[in-house]
This record gives C-alpha cells, sequence and structure tokens, in this order.
C-alpha cells in the first residue's frame, strides 16, 4: 500500500499543477472540494510539498491555499446539523468537533459527523468547490507558514507592501462559506433522529434495558488524554475520555458487528456493531503519513467479526523508529 500512495500523491500534486496552468477557478475548485477525501486517504500529501516549496522559492503559495474554506465550510455544516439534531449524546460530540474546526482541525469533525451521517460530507465538498473556486479565481495567496483557522490569516498580508487584499479575498471566502455551508445543510440534510424516537412505551422500556459490551481493541498501559500530543484530545475537545499507549502491536475486534471501513492506510478502522454502534478504531497520532508501512490487515471492508478477533497487526518498535507516536486515544 505504500508504494501506491505514495503514486497516488504525487499523481494528484501534477495534475492539479497541471490544472491550474489551465485555469485557477478550477484547479481551486478541485483542490477544496476534495480536500477531505484526500486527507483521508492520506493523498493530500502530494500537495503539500508544492507548498512548502512555492513559500520557500516563490515566498508564497496560491496553489494549495484554496484548501482554506474547508474549515470554515465544515464548520458551517455542523452548525446547520447541531440545530437539526436533537440527539443530546450526537452533541457531545459535535459541539467539542465544530469547536477544533472553527480551530483549524477538522479531523474530529469528519470522522465523527461527516463520514457516519454521509450526506453531510458530501454538501462540505460542493460548497468547498465552490468557494474553493472563488479562491482560485481571485488568486488567494499565503506568505508564511503556520496558524490554522483564523489565525493563518496573518501569513496572508504580503511582507513587501504590507497589503491586505489576501486577507480580504480570504474573509469574503469565509462569509461564503458559512452562509453557503449552512444553507446548504439546513435544505438538504434531513434529520432521522426523529424517526427512530417515535416507539411505544414498550418499546422504550425494552431498549433502555439493553446494553452493548465494547471491549478494549488492545493491550496495553491507560493514560490520561493530557498525555496525548494532540490537542484535539488532550484538551477534550472531542469529549472525555483515556488514551492506551499499547504493548502489543494487535488490534482485535471490541465488539460483534461488521467492518465497515478500512482505510488505505491501513492505521485506522471502522466497525459498525449488530446493535448500530460505529466505532472507529485509529492507530497512533499523524500516522496515516506512514502510508500503510508496517501495518498488516487481517479483515477487509465487509467482514463480519466476533469479541475479540484479530483486525490488525503493527509493528510497534518500526512506527515508533519513524518518530511516531502510538498511543491511541479512545
Amino acid at each position: 500500500m505504500g508504494p501506491l500512495a505514495t503514486f497516488g500523491s504525487n499523481l494528484v500534486g501534477s495534475a492539479i499543477l497541471a490544472v491550474r496552468n489551465f485555469s485557477p477557478l478550477v484547479a481551486g475548485a478541485l483542490v477544496a472540494g476534495f480536500w477531505q477525501v484526500l486527507v483521508v486517504f492520506g493523498l493530500h500529501w502530494g500537495i503539500i510539498p508544492i507548498y512548502f516549496n512555492n513559500i520557500v522559492t516563490n515566498g508564497f503559495d496560491n496553489v494549495m491555499m484554496p484548501y482554506y474554506c474547508t474549515t470554515f465550510v465544515t464548520s458551517a455544516v455542523l452548525i446547520a446539523i447541531l440545530l437539526k439534531n436533537k440527539d443530546k449524546s450526537f452533541k457531545k460530540v459535535a459541539i467539542p468537533a465544530t469547536i477544533s474546526s472553527l480551530l483549524g482541525t477538522t479531523e474530529p469533525a469528519v470522522y465523527g459527523v461527516l463520514i457516519p451521517k454521509k450526506k453531510p460530507l458530501l454538501i462540505s465538498c460542493i460548497v468547498s468547490a465552490i468557494v474553493g473556486g472563488f479562491y482560485g479565481l481571485f488568486n488567494l495567496r499565503k506568505f508564511a507558514m503556520g496558524g490554522m483557522g483564523f489565525f493563518e490569516l496573518p501569513g496572508m498580508i504580503d511582507p513587501k507592501t504590507h497589503s491586505m487584499n489576501n486577507v480580504y479575498i480570504a474573509l469574503i471566502g469565509i462569509i461564503l462559506s458559512f452562509i453557503l455551508g449552512f444553507i446548504a445543510t439546513m435544505l438538504f440534510w434531513k434529520d432521522d433522529t426523529s424517526k427512530n424516537q417515535v416507539v411505544s412505551n414498550q418499546d422504550v422500556t425494552t431498549k433502555d434495558t439493553l446494553q452493548e459490551l465494547i471491549e478494549s481493541p488492545l493491550e496495553g498501559k491507560v493514560l490520561p488524554l493530557s498525555e496525548v500530543k494532540d490537542e484535539v484530545f488532550s484538551k477534550g475537545y472531542i469529549g472525555k475520555g483515556f488514551a492506551i499507549e499499547p504493548t502489543k502491536g494487535e488490534i482485535t475486534s471490541p465488539v460483534n458487528g461488521t467492518i465497515t471501513t478500512f482505510f488505505p492506510t491501513e492505521h485506522a478502522i471502522g466497525i459498525t456493531s449488530d446493535s448500530g454502534v460505529e466505532i472507529l478504531i485509529h492507530v497512533g497520532m499523524d500516522t496515516v503519513n506512514l502510508e500503510g508501512k508496517y501495518f498488516t490487515p487481517l479483515v477487509k471492508k465487509g467482514d463480519k467479526v466476533t469479541i475479540g478477533q484479530k483486525l490488525l497487526n503493527f509493528d510497534l518498535e518500526g512506527i515508533k523508529g519513524e518518530g511516531y507516536s502510538v498511543i491511541t486515544p479512545a
């Protein structure tokens, strides 16, 4: 999978550069529209080196920058979902995900909300493509590295002329992102939670007594979330919990269910239990960058699994040797 992911990343980078030479608008739409999908599969690394190279050699980047709108489109989509969804347990996940998204970290929103609910992810991609096309058309530039979300705006001030034009373009895009993302979600996404809540008193009594048995998917030392390097987890943006430092490179199924997602980079597995509970197991921090190296899958998407069944082997020492943390939030 590693060589394949590397080839895919290089192909993505080359394609974006070729399209930009033809039409900055189309290139901007493609970068922003597919950004979240590229991140999920680790293919955004085909564009990031272009960003670094442009800033170092040209003093600015305008190839990757259309992605900037995805942070705010995602936030707008989540805000709309929060207003339409009445499930209190869902809000415990979505509210912190919205906050982290506004600060520039969209992974909790993508993995915790957009992917499970499907249509909001599509809405987010379409709106991002529209705003990304706007950024491409007006040649949004960034002159300095660093910062995420709103904190990225100072890097768009031209250091030579002190011009604020790029900041103004970025702000217009942010406004468009919030307006279009919010309206599109309110119009085209329907909350099905209320349907599931229309049951008889007998059903409610029965379902309240049901419990889902979820076992730990790996062996290791339990740690507080504060020791996780990713602030999304350590500061509790996606809720309370704990982390595990694995002592054995083996993931087992925590429930009886079905493998619904197996990322191409093999570092993350999605499972839906027989009772409908969705679980994402993500090994380590930023291990998507390993592009499948050190991971050996033992199951595939669509497989039925039982509690304790081996799902994935991974090389603990190999991952650590590459400089990545294997501490896994739970």
